[in-house]
């Protein structure tokens, strides 16, 4: 083997064994993969923390309302609008708005 062909194998070698490196973070079972299902693992995670939250909350909400006939009343006025018999009504929304 010659010096010339010696560097080219060389040069092939080097380059095969970059091109191979390079293809275990790119393709897909390789480390940016890893990375990128991580990273959406954390979100799914924070997300279902979040709505765990979110559940604890409607579920005091719906003992409350269960249990307490302040708390239902309280609800009944604020979502359908509706008024104590000792309550005063006042009207603030301009005739345009009626």
């Amino acid at each position: 083997m010659t010096t010339a062909t010696k560097i080219w194998a060389s040069i092939f070698g080097v380059w095969s064994l970059w091109l191979l490196f390079l293809s275990g973070f790119i393709s897909s079972p390789g480390v940016l993969q890893l990375v990128r299902l991580q990273d959406l693992l954390a979100s799914k995670n924070q997300q279902s923390e979040i709505l765990r939250e979110a559940i604890r909350k409607l579920e005091v909400d719906s003992a409350l309302l269960e249990k307490s006939k302040i708390v239902q009343q309280r609800e009944i006025r604020r979502v359908l609008g509706y008024a104590a018999p000792d309550e005063l009504i006042f009207d603030f929304s301009t005739p345009e708005h009626r």
